[in-house]
């Protein structure tokens, strides 16, 4: 799982490892199914029956079966992600899903590839570091229209291999300015966090309504007891979400730009 769509252009809270037989999805979850209905319905691993294999449900395939999955997921949240969810919306039974994705996590990986077919990789520009500032704000660009990705990739336990040729034209910038692998890797992450961090504050998934709580909170804030906070404040007003979004690209052109004066060629910083 952002704004400015002239540059070039991965991803709720509980991505649940889910579905098929030992999941929530499985015998005894929401949306579950037997192993001897997904066998009824000609379910994947399942033997000739007693009228011969099953065909698949005729117009169900597998890129219908993610799509589906996918309108759920941006119409009703993560958590209303389920197989019997997604057979609802095609019309059909959460068992006939099994010819196509294994179990609920599949799916979410499935969902994510195709998410991550949008990450920009080849951008225009002179030098490495230009290029890397422009893929990096593509990316933030593109993942603010789908910033539900984001709650999944936090948790660090599912990622899309469509990802990794982003990542790869990161770090190929980063090391054709000097860097060596380790604090090449070092900077890429610290941008990325960057961007992740940006993303997860002023693009929420549900904007806040407003006047929101913390509007208030921070606008009637006690100047003798933070008296920085109350010039900013007096000076530059509150900053609600999203309204500083421009701030991101003077705050990456200025990361990158140490990060390579120290750790690339001529730098004097020491290696991470």
């Amino acid at each position: 799982m952002s704004e400015r769509s002239s540059r070039p252009g991965v991803g709720e809270h509980q991505a649940d490892r889910a579905g098929g037989p030992d999941g929530p999805d499985g015998p005894g979850g929401p949306g579950g199914s037997t192993a001897a209905e997904r066998a009824a319905a000609g379910g994947a691993g399942a033997g000739p029956g007693r009228y011969g294999r099953k065909r698949p449900r005729p117009g169900l395939t597998t890129a219908g079966v993610v799509a589906a999955g996918r309108r759920v997921i941006e119409r009703d949240g993560i958590d209303a992600l389920t197989m019997r969810a997604v057979a609802t919306e095609l019309g059909t039974a959460p068992a006939s899903l099994y010819r196509h994705v294994t179990d609920r996590e599949a799916l979410l990986i499935a969902v994510l590839e195709q998410i991550a077919e949008g990450m920009p990789v080849d951008v225009p520009g002179a030098t490495p570091q230009e290029r890397l500032l422009r893929r990096l704000l593509g990316a933030h660009d593109y993942m603010a229209g789908h910033t539900w990705v984001l709650h999944i990739l936090i948790r660090g336990e599912l990622v899309a291999r469509n990802a990794l040729a982003f990542n790869d034209a990161c770090l190929a910038d980063l090391m054709a300015v000097g860097l060596r692998p380790e604090p090449a890797l070092t900077a890429f992450r610290a941008c990325w966090q960057l961007v992740l961090g940006e993303l997860l504050s002023e693009h929420p998934v549900s904007p806040p309504r407003e006047p929101s709580q913390r509007r208030a909170v921070i606008e009637s804030a006690d100047r003798e007891r933070h008296p920085a906070l109350g010039r900013v404040l007096d000076e530059v007003g509150f900053v609600g979400v999203g309204e500083r979004c421009g701030d991101l690209e003077v705050s990456l052109a200025a990361l990158i730009t140490g990060l390579v004066g120290r750790w690339g060629r001529g730098g004097s910083g020491s290696r991470p």
